[in-house]
């Protein structure tokens, strides 16, 4: 491990340290090669001779013993993990109907002094999946192990997932699944969540709680093989150790964990690249939740990387757009609200480096919501009083924006200081009208809001897009209507990530438009899978409705 141990070899502690390991439960067996720890008892004390053991529960092992195969015996004594030095037995036959063992007294014992940074790190091709659990109500995180101690483990999990995870959260299941089969199964609670240096992965640290002797031992076991594997990969030119049963797959099942995917794998290459600057925004809403930070250098380098995704091709970016299932909803809206609000001004020629604006101010304008209570964002209805607290989600981040030199003052105002305003003085935070609000104001309120209203939400379900365009269209006292035009005449009437269904029964996502907003790439999911080009389309005959769509991972992978 980590430090190594003490070796006790006088007389009087060894007794002291032995008759403690003799309590009911407090010692394991393990053989030398390949041992998995087992649970036996200690029967009996000859200081200076003998050790008695009783293996009744464990008879799988008499062959072992029989055969004389070194094992050790590891326990617990004072706040101390043990173990003694190889030994052998012999079987015993003075107890009718009990397997019982002597070997000889041990002459030393190693002693590790319990310490929670008793830590053994896991490396390269030592992969160990790891469940989290948090109620259940909500799905399992999944994940692998980083590294494990006595007094709890480090994980990597997804971007995605580490918004979810605050420190203090109580933990129902954590267990870690070697490629043996063999698992770690214990509950605790999260210590920490932090990013790593190159923003690529959440690494969760959990505390477990105080484990009863039986599993302490088989912890203690754990960093043992996971120290000694580590060791064994990292020798060179010397003779080679045997690997541990630990990372010996039990079966090609084993090779295929939930916990190897760490990013979501999207249904377009598209999506695909789309991924990436979801995974910096995952991991900018981890930031904020805990220290209350946004990074400007990363905000401008994914920026910029969005920008150019839509300069390449902006029907498969706002398709892309759709298809990302896996990622918070805090998320997907701000990407969808990026794209939309920034392809919109590029197709009224809005400079490049106010659409770089447009899209940075976009992309985080919800994030502040991260750093309210998980209560009262997840309200299923709002009093006046819940009203107030949650509309302070747009100063927390238009702080944030401010404090970014590159970014447009006039930019920041508009796209996260008043996106949420109303033309009426009904909107939040400042109750600003018609006069107050610029074109930009406007325009985003309306991409804003197109997004949020057909997006189910804990208060209410998701709209239809036509319910939406009718009930925006309606209200010129709230929303601008020519903007609401604009977006229509842009987006279309069918628009690009839309499911429909044809009058022929198919049913497909509209994945690309013509000059006249009329599909002429369908991604077909019914009644099967194929994707209709131009010609092929019209095939499928005329559009009837827009579906309420299911996840997007229908979709063949492309």
């Amino acid at each position: 491990m980590n430090e190594s141990p003490s070796t006790v070899e006088h007389a009087g502690e060894i007794a002291k340290l032995v008759e403690a390991m003799s309590q009911p439960g407090g010692v394991s067996l393990s053989f030398e090669e390949h041992g998995t720890p087992v649970s036996v008892l200690l029967v009996e004390v000859l200081e200076d001779r003998q050790l008695v053991l009783d293996i009744s529960a464990v008879p799988e092992i008499a062959g072992a013993l029989m055969a004389e195969r070194p094992f050790r015996l590891t326990g617990q004594a004072h706040g101390a993990m043990i173990s003694t030095e190889p030994l052998t037995a012999l079987p015993l036959s003075g107890t009718p109907g009990r397997l019982q063992f002597s070997c000889g007294y041990p002459s030393r014992l190693d002693v590790w002094h319990r310490r929670n940074a008793f830590r053994a790190e896991l490396g390269p091709g030592m992969t160990v999946a790891v469940e989290l659990e948090l109620d259940a109500e909500r799905e399992t995180v999944y994940g692998e192990l980083v590294n494990l101690s006595l007094g709890g483990c480090l994980a990597q999990l997804p971007l995605n997932k580490a918004a979810e995870l605050k420190s203090g959260q109580r933990l129902t299941r954590l267990e870690a699944v070697f490629p043996s089969g063999q698992r770690l199964a214990a509950q605790g609670r999260v210590r920490h969540v932090r990013i790593d240096e190159k923003w690529q992965r959440a690494l969760v640290g959990c505390e477990f709680d105080t484990p009863s002797p039986k599993l302490e031992r088989w912890i203690w076991f754990l960093v043992k093989e996971i120290e000694r594997e580590a060791v064994r990969k990292a020798a060179q030119g010397e003779k080679p150790l045997d690997p541990s049963e630990l990372f010996r797959a039990a079966s090609a099942a084993s090779q295929a964990l939930p916990a190897r995917r760490l990013r979501a794998d999207y249904a377009t290459p598209m999506a695909r690249r789309l991924a990436k600057i979801a995974d910096f925004l995952n991991a900018q809403l981890v930031q904020l939740q805990h220290d209350g930070a946004l990074d400007r250098a990363q905000l401008s380098r994914y920026s910029d990387m969005l920008l150019g995704l839509l300069e390449e091709d902006r029907e498969a970016l706002v398709f892309a757009s759709v298809c990302l299932h896996h990622e918070p909803q805090l998320v997907q809206h701000g990407l969808a609200v990026a794209i939309r609000l920034a392809d919109l001004a590029k197709a009224r020629r809005a400079p490049r480096e106010l659409l770089k604006a447009i899209v940075a101010t976009a992309m985080v304008h919800d994030l502040g919501k991260a750093m309210l209570d998980d209560a009262l964002r997840n309200s299923s209805a709002f009093d006046a009083a819940q009203r107030e607290r949650l509309s302070g989600h747009v100063a927390l981040i238009r702080d944030k924006l401010e404090a970014c030199r590159w970014l447009s003052p006039q930019v920041v105002r508009s796209v996260a200081g008043e996106i949420n305003e109303r033309l009426d003085g009904s909107g939040y935070p400042n109750g600003l009208q018609d006069s107050d609000l610029p074109e930009l104001s406007r325009m985003a309120m309306v991409v804003d809001v197109v997004d949020a209203m057909t997006r189910q939400r804990p208060d209410r379900p998701a709209w239809s897009l036509e319910d939406t365009y009718r009930h925006m269209l309606g209200r010129p006292g709230m929303f601008d209507r020519e903007w609401v035009q604009h977006y229509i005449r842009h987006f279309g009437r069918y628009p690009i990530g839309s499911l429909v269904r044809f009058s022929s029964g198919a049913q497909g996502w509209v994945q690309r438009l013509d000059s006249k907003g009329q599909p002429r790439q369908i991604a077909v999911i019914s009644p099967t899978s194929q994707l209709r080009l131009d010609g092929e389309v019209r095939s499928l005959g005329a559009i009837e409705e827009i579906l309420r769509a299911p996840l997007p991972e229908l979709l063949p992978r492309q």
